[in-house]
């Protein structure tokens, strides 16, 4: 379909086809009040076979891991053997889909099993899970396979470890994580700011608030005594993480241990000099909002297990904010906004939907089954978080509300957190990398949209555009706040960056929020996503079995690996890779090639950069996905 040169008048087909998007994409406020998410799912928004595949073979290696940690290999001769014996035992207990088809492929697959070697790759273990969840999708996970999670979960361990070993035992079939053998380093937490999976916390200070009355003594024995709090501040080598947004949260209790969720301030530095490769050291923690004996500051000079335990709440604060904040509401909700008022307001033939419609590839449908099973009670966000469901679901609803979508653009943001300055903080790969991809978008929208735009006048008439800018923010429409020029969309520069934005989100932003929950988060040791002992803790000795105490059990962490890696695994799709001549206007060609190249010559400067720094690939163009679906 040839994108028409946008108009102020629509046609009277096109009027009615839009009438009918807009009654199969009616806005829903209540599966996560208020957030406005798409009422019913189209059919047209439903994943793909390839999206199912992909699926497929993420569960494939999840359920024999689990399998193994779980059940032993019965003194069987190959992994082969327990997957065979767990299958029938699944058989005789029932524990199979009712619906007559599934329950034919899995007879079906059963005497492959029994008769011939499976091959090295499991391919037939790919197929069975692919077959299954094409026919049923999603909600397999809910229901049919209900009573074979059961089942795989039976005999777990359980209990708090007692060493680290106990966490390693974990993975018998699957690499152990990197991040295993380097998370408890002071240079690998203050990276986490950076590069981690939330890089987007912390802020440059010139001094410290009552609120955190670190003093010069807690500083200098970290620093040394030739620097000052009060120099770092001036020189701008003193950041501050605050977790302030999660005062006053309410613990959750699922499934049967309390659990505990605080809003820590933590303090980071840069050593004095003009070194290029000077990283952050974190100097200081207080585990609290409020100073004082319930919440003493901690520094590397506290004791090893303290100072442990403290840096630990951090990362459970951190992990809380980035799974409901961060990731949830910033990238998926705000980009699903877009995706419903694409679809009800631009004609099919409009410029800006044909640019922005690949980047909402199955968004909608992954956000669909996230309120549906993810965030729901009992799922998830409420098993392995640490504030309670309901607590988690207002806290991504505060992260939306407070998101001012204008105050967003990227080197914008930067600038609001004083980091925007590679002189002041040199090694922020987050910021680095993500600026290329930024300006690599921005060229490619700039050229894109000035083929159909050339005054400011085109803008302002182009009544498709202006209904799509007014339903974004209002209040029965998207609710996304601060959005838009005075109700509306005024000039052409503005339309450049709010869609450099919308795109940058949902395919950069995400790659680098979703794709760490598997290396970084899913290891339970170095990412908890709940604490198991009060903060209180720290007012005596800390112990190492405090320390293991604090940690999720044995059973949570298992869980935590099987959810966070799924969502960290699937590549579906691939930025900047359009489906062959999606694109039928001769003119955008060149430009969509243009784009292609600058990607290119984005992921041979970030290999470069990685020769001189601590990996980050998060940000490489060929792992960065087109749109949200996972």
């Amino acid at each position: 379909m040839t994108a028409l040169s946008p108009d102020h008048s629509i046609s009277s087909s096109s009027t009615h086809t839009l009438d009918i998007a807009r009654q199969e994409y009616q806005y829903n406020y209540n599966h996560i009040p208020s957030i406005a998410m798409v009422d019913r799912l189209s059919i047209t928004e439903e994943f793909t076979t390839n999206w199912y595949f992909l699926l497929a073979q993420q569960l494939r290696v999840l359920f024999i891991n689990t399998l193994i940690v779980n059940r032993g290999n019965q003194d069987s001769k190959s992994i082969r053997d327990d997957v065979e014996r767990f299958i029938l035992e699944a058989l005789l207990k029932g524990a199979v889909p009712a619906r007559i088809s599934i329950l034919a492929r899995i007879l079906q697959i059963i005497p492959q099993l029994l008769l011939k070697e499976i091959s090295k790759d499991f391919r037939e273990l790919d197929d069975l899970f692919h077959s299954i969840l094409k026919e049923n999708g999603l909600a397999i996970l809910r229901d049919a396979l209900k009573r074979i999670i059961t089942l795989l979960y039976e005999g777990q361990p359980t209990g708090h470890a007692t060493s680290l070993k106990d966490y390693e035992n974990l993975f018998p079939v699957i690499s152990l994580p990197a991040i295993a053998k380097t998370y408890q380093e002071d240079e690998v937490f203050a990276y986490m700011r950076v590069a981690g999976y939330n890089p987007v916390t912390i802020k440059r200070v010139t001094t410290l608030s009552d609120r955190f009355p670190v003093t010069d003594e807690h500083y200098q024995a970290v620093m040394g005594t030739d620097d000052s709090l009060a120099a770092a501040g001036i020189e701008g080598r003193l950041y501050l993480a605050d977790y302030k947004i999660l005062d006053g949260a309410i613990n959750g209790t699922f499934p049967h241990e309390q659990k505990y969720l605080y809003a820590p301030l933590a303090l980071f530095a840069l050593p004095k000099g003009s070194d290029p490769t000077r990283l952050l050291r974190p100097v200081a923690i207080q585990c609290g909002q409020t100073p004082g004996p319930d919440y003493p500051i901690v520094t590397p000079n506290s004791g090893k297990y303290a100072w442990l335990f403290a840096k630990t709440i951090v990362q459970i604060a951190d992990a809380n904010i980035h799974e409901a904040v961060t990731h949830l509401a910033r990238t998926h909700l705000l980009v699903g906004v877009f995706a419903i008022a694409t679809a009800r307001q631009l004609p099919l033939t409009h410029p800006l939907r044909i640019l922005l419609r690949p980047h909402f590839d199955s968004t909608l449908a992954i956000n669909d089954a996230a309120q549906r099973i993810l965030i729901a009670p009992g799922g998830g966000v409420d098993r392995l978080l640490s504030s309670s469901i309901d607590n988690s679901r207002v806290l991504a609803v505060l992260g939306l509300q407070s998101y001012s979508f204008n105050s967003t653009i990227l080197p914008n943001q930067f600038q609001q957190r004083g980091v925007d300055d590679p002189n002041l903080l040199p090694i922020y790969p987050y910021r680095d990398d993500a600026l290329l991809i930024w300006n690599a978008i921005h060229q490619w929208v700039w050229d894109y949209l000035n083929l159909y735009y050339t005054t400011d006048e085109d803008i302002q008439k182009d009544r498709a555009l202006q209904a799509w800018a007014a339903e974004i923010p209002a209040y029965d429409g998207g609710r996304i706040p601060d959005f838009g020029e005075d109700g509306g969309i005024k000039t052409l520069n503005y339309l450049i960056d709010a869609t450099t934005l919308i795109i940058f989100t949902a395919s950069a932003q995400h790659a680098a929020v979703n794709f760490p929950q598997k290396d970084l988060m899913g290891y339970a040791a170095a990412i908890p996503l709940a604490g198991y002992l009060p903060a209180s803790t720290l007012k005596r000795e800390v112990t190492e079995q405090d320390y293991l105490n604090l940690l999720p059990p044995l059973d949570q962490a298992q869980r935590q690996y099987n959810l966070l890696s799924l969502l960290g695994s699937v590549y579906y799709n691939k930025l900047g890779e359009y489906e062959q001549g999606y694109f039928t206007d001769e003119k955008v060609k060149p430009l969509l090639q243009a784009f292609q190249s600058h990607l290119q010559q984005v992921e041979n400067t970030i290999k470069q950069r990685n020769l001189h720094r601590p990996p980050y690939e998060y940000l490489l163009p060929s792992k960065i996905p087109q749109s949200i679906n996972i």
